[in-house]
């Protein structure tokens, strides 16, 4: 098949999903954009189609191929200058984080950035899995796929009640704890078999209610001038110094 109209259906259909949270959720499809996280994409087994702009990137075999001109692809991406390729991929089924050894807790976190990197950090750094509250970013947004660069594909993720959920670990006596600037050293906590932390909001931290139930609460020393970190990073340095 051959698109070259900006008013295709298929045009259409991808520039909703792409734009569109609820879509998304309906759907339980979301797209990726690029050679590299197409490849991540195929190597999952997701991919139920590929859009292709650039013939060089006509190699991959045992999947649907829709060929598009570069105006259509263009339209379709959520980058100013796309790749040439993109795919429609399945969301992932809502994993049961059986495996409580290692998790990382987010309370609200907005920027899409700030999402995609943590899970960028928590693959590099061998977490269990990533609960998101209900009320953070939604996991397909094009840029937390963007900025996960394939780690999407292999960390388990859930959303759910953040608050039911943390009581459900300190029941099977999973530490859990809150982050803030006021609390224990990070390097004055030892490690245990079963560990969560909570990352906070942006701009607002964790909740009062998150911080109420947790095991006890940490911070990340720092030498210099800045009174707090970015989420991701804070993040990233957590998941580091507890990685497994």
């Amino acid at each position: 098949m051959n698109i070259t109209s900006l008013n295709n259906n298929r045009v259409k259909y991808y520039t909703k999903l792409l734009n569109s949270k609820k879509e998304r959720d309906k759907e339980k499809l979301f797209i990726v954009e690029g050679d590299h996280l197409v490849e991540e994409a195929m190597k999952e087994n997701v991919v139920k189609e590929l859009l292709i702009s650039d013939l060089s990137y006509d190699h991959y075999k045992d999947v649907d191929k829709i060929f598009v001109s570069q105006e259509v692809m263009k339209k379709i991406c959520d980058t100013i200058t796309p790749q040439g390729i993109i795919a429609l991929c399945s969301q992932k089924e809502m994993y049961d984080l059986t495996t409580l050894n290692r998790l990382l807790l987010l309370d609200n976190i907005q920027d899409p950035g700030n999402l995609g990197t943590i899970i960028r950090s928590a693959d590099a750094f061998n977490f269990d899995g990533i609960v998101l509250s209900e009320n953070t970013v939604d996991l397909y947004n094009p840029k937390v796929v963007r900025s996960t660069q394939g780690a999407i594909f292999r960390v388990k993720v859930i959303k759910t009640n953040l608050l039911q959920y943390i009581n459900k670990l300190i029941a099977k006596g999973v530490l859990v704890y809150g982050t803030s600037l006021n609390g224990k050293n990070l390097n004055a906590i030892l490690p245990s078999d079963n560990m969560a932390f909570i990352m906070g909001n942006e701009g607002n931290g964790v909740s009062e209610a998150l911080m109420n139930i947790a095991n006890d609460n940490i911070f990340i020393e720092m030498n210099g001038n800045s009174e707090s970190l970015n989420v991701a990073v804070a993040s990233s340095i957590i998941m580091y110094n507890f990685r497994k």
